[in-house]
């Protein structure tokens, strides 16, 4: 693994927030990594954050059941028709009817996130974007269309049939973006706490994204942090998956201590190339070696070392999610085909056609770490093809 010299977690960032705690305790997160990083921006003239609220669009199904009110309302001129549609063109959607598991009446709105930037501590150039549409998608086009380095989200912690058949949008954001992901996760602290960076975890493998962790983790430096964990994590010796259930001879005992040594081996020369990579740093470092399923793994460590963010390295983003000319990517219309394509479509047509989006999985680990993690975690994505 050679270091790399190209920042991993670089501005303009992005946060997406619906006015619930978690998003605002990301909020409070990212600000403080975007203070820390600050010297980053280069001087190009662009906003290190920005502040995205998406407001769902009342379907013409829903307006068709909505049952019109019994009581007269009373009734508004002309003139302040026009003036609310001008000031606020996307604040119809805020009454349309909601899901048993959204709150779509209390997304912030434009002024909303102004004051909820302003109130914090830390300033950082900010701007703030309202936008209309299905949140997964609008978040994912708003970081492609201003190439954010990173994207920070809340998890609600969605534990329904419905949650788990479908994702939530902090796991379509997780799979489907270009950047590294902040996931903070709900019910972890109280929204008026302050999170803070004094104990990281760092997962380290085989795989090439290790180091890009490495190098996120070093750029989290400047933001508090005192002590690192570099947890090592690999699955247990199965001499029947090896070489199968009917293979003969039985592997030996030697042959399987054999390998457990080449596998203790490898893990020290990683974990030791990954505290090198702090040398230079004053920070408090104790590396751990696991034996068992990674996910539970990151989990349970997580929560015995009392860690403030997980930082582990992400699948790098797929190719077919760029435009065959390389420059830029897929605009993200809907995760399905809006009209179904002839069967000898035209040239024209499958040039306007974006691809349907393929199921882009997270691994195992991931999925897991991102959906029982006691604390925020950062996956940590190459934004190289």
């Amino acid at each position: 693994m050679t270091r790399t010299n190209a920042p991993v977690l670089f501005p303009p960032f992005l946060v997406a927030t619906d006015g619930s705690p978690s998003a605002f305790l990301a909020q409070k997160l990212l600000v403080m990594i975007a203070h820390s990083t600050q010297g980053q921006q280069n001087g190009n003239g662009r906003s290190l954050v920005t502040v995205l609220s998406v407001q769902p669009r009342r379907s013409s199904r829903s307006r068709r059941l909505t049952p019109m009110p019994l009581s007269p309302q009373p009734s508004l001129s002309n003139a302040a028709l026009s003036t609310d549609a001008t000031q606020e063109p996307v604040s119809t959607s805020a009454h349309a009817p909601s899901e048993p598991t959204a709150t779509t009446a209390s997304t912030p709105n434009a002024d909303d996130l102004t004051r909820t930037m302003e109130a914090l501590p830390t300033t950082v150039p900010f701007t703030v974007q309202v936008r209309q549409g299905r949140p997964a998608i609008e978040i994912l086009n708003c970081a492609r269309a201003m190439q954010a380095g990173l994207i920070a989200v809340g998890s609600r912690g969605t534990t329904n049939m419905r949650g788990r058949l479908m994702g939530s949008v902090s796991t379509v954001i997780a799979r489907y973006a270009p950047c590294s992901v902040l996931v903070f996760r709900g019910a972890v602290m109280p929204p008026e706490a302050e999170p803070n960076l004094h104990h990281l975890l760092l997962i380290v493998n085989d795989s090439p994204a290790t180091q890009q962790a490495i190098e996120a983790t070093r750029q989290l430096i400047p933001a508090g942090v005192r002590y690192l964990t570099i947890l090592y994590t690999q699955h247990p010796l199965n001499a029947d998956y090896l070489f199968g259930p009917f293979a003969t001879p039985t592997p030996s005992w030697q042959f399987n201590q054999s390998l457990q040594d080449a596998q203790k081996e490898r893990s020290e020369e990683v974990l030791a190339h990954a505290k090198a990579a702090f040398s230079a740093s004053d920070l408090e470092i104790h590396t751990l070696r696991q034996i068992g399923d990674p996910g539970p793994l990151i989990c349970q460590t997580a929560q015995q070392q009392q860690v403030d963010l997980i930082v582990l390295g992400g699948n790098a983003m797929q190719s077919w999610l760029r435009l065959p000319s390389g420059e830029g990517l897929f605009p993200l219309q809907s995760f399905r085909r809006s009209k179904p394509l002839s069967k000898q479509p035209t040239d024209a047509e499958s040039t306007k056609q974006p691809p349907a989006l393929r199921n882009a999985r997270l691994s195992a680990a991931e999925d897991y770490t991102l959906h029982h993690a006691p604390c925020p975690v950062l996956l940590c994505r190459s934004t190289q093809a």
